[in-house]
């Protein structure tokens, strides 16, 4: 397993499960700069593509089970839409019920009710609301899939980075630098962007063997994929996320709003949680957060324009991550190759899908097939088909 985030941890789990020899390498388990220790927390299985539906239906149901160790809160997804995103959200509620997604049509009106908070209704065609989805503490769902995955087996191999990988008949080698010593946050973007750890790096090398790869990395996939020659799809795109401070109202009984405008919250502690993604984003590994600066332009102007209660909303921090986004804004999972599989690209939904992604793979790595969890539609050949698998609830 090359990435050991919260969907390369829950693939090794999967493995152990089945008896299967896991052992993932990651240049920081830690995570400081990955998707899963930096992202909102949000866990929905409001989607309008079927097998989007299905993965994160099968991850929160799993989720339900050990709700108390990783910080479910299942208070559900209240999702505001202008008038011709609201019709087709009512086209997909059929296909999400069918899927077992409960979820309800309200009108502008009823949203007020349910969030009084919610007082300017401008704009609002109408909304959804999925009580099942919630909220989750994304690096203790990360460390309970690595502590089953060690308990049945599993090894996770710290500070460690890919340099080489050769494809034989029977098995795959893989070259690897370890670092001596714990690498800072500038290093750690330095090695994965420059493409290794460089002259002054100090660490050692040593070779692995396996019957077979999985590339999860993340953000950082691209690096692994340019090393066995595929065609890599996917791009690094900059999210930020803000803590913000409201006296003037506690939204704690609440999970997540997001609002027309694209701008998505929900309470944080004795904050609330603020994020939007601005379209014009380019590409890259981008980790500096604007700051007060972001809060200023992007997240209280479209707070404030809802609730009035966000009038005196003070920026207290906020940090930025990475999404890595397809072209279809859906996960790339399957067999990338002979002996090679990959779970990436998850374009901002790698923890709600993680479990049905580790899941599904495994499954198609153990039998040669799926057999339960069927993420046959993600494959990358799709996109030599043109059949892509176009996600619209994108934020």
């Amino acid at each position: 397993m090359i990435g050991a985030g919260v969907v390369g941890s829950s693939i090794a789990m999967a493995l152990a499960e089945r008896n299967l020899k896991a052992l993932a390498v990651d240049i920081d388990l830690s995570g400081r700069l990955s998707s899963s220790e930096k992202n909102a927390g949000g866990v929905r299985a409001t989607w309008w593509q079927p097998v989007n539906i299905s993965l994160c239906r099968a991850s929160i149901e799993y989720y339900e089970r050990i709700a108390t160790e990783i910080g479910f809160r299942q208070k559900g997804y209240l999702w505001l839409y202008e008038r011709d995103t609201f019709a087709q959200a009512m086209e997909h509620i059929p296909v999400q019920r069918e899927l077992g997604h409960p979820i309800d049509a309200l009108a502008p009106a009823e949203v007020a009710r349910r969030v009084p908070e919610i007082d300017r209704l401008d704009g609002i065609a109408g909304a959804t609301f999925s009580p099942a989805d919630g909220l989750v503490n994304p690096n203790l769902l990360k460390e309970h899939y690595r502590a089953s995955a060690i308990a049945r087996g599993a090894t996770f191999v710290d500070r460690t980075y890919v340099i080489a990988i050769a494809r034989g008949d029977s098995e795959i080698r893989l070259e690897c630098w370890q670092s001596d010593n714990p690498l800072t946050d500038a290093e750690l973007v330095r090695m994965m962007t420059e493409d290794g750890p460089g002259e002054a790096a100090t660490g050692r090398t040593f070779e692995l063997s396996a019957n077979a790869i999985v590339i999860a990395g993340g953000a950082w996939s691209p690096t692994a994929i340019r090393l066995l020659g595929l065609r890599n799809y996917s791009n690094p795109i900059r999210r930020q996320i803000c803590l913000v401070n409201c006296r003037a109202t506690n939204l704690s009984q609440y999970g997540m709003i997001v609002d027309t405008s694209g701008v998505y919250f929900h309470n944080e502690g004795h904050h609330i949680l603020a994020g939007y993604s601005p379209p014009d984003e380019s590409p890259g590994y981008h980790f500096d957060y604007d700051g007060e600066r972001f809060f200023t332009k992007e997240i209280w102007p479209r707070l404030h324009s809802r609730m009035s209660c966000m009038e005196r909303l003070r920026h207290v921090t906020g940090w930025a991550g990475l999404y890595e986004v397809s072209p279809d804004r859906s996960a790339i999972i399957g067999r990338a190759a002979p002996r090679v599989f990959e779970a990436h690209s998850f374009s901002g939904r790698g923890v709600m899908q993680s479990y049905g992604a580790g899941q599904a793979l495994a499954e198609l790595i153990a039998e040669g097939r799926y057999v339960t969890f069927d993420a046959s539609a993600l494959s990358r050949e799709r996109f030599e088909r043109g059949e892509p698998v176009w996600e619209e609830l994108h934020i």
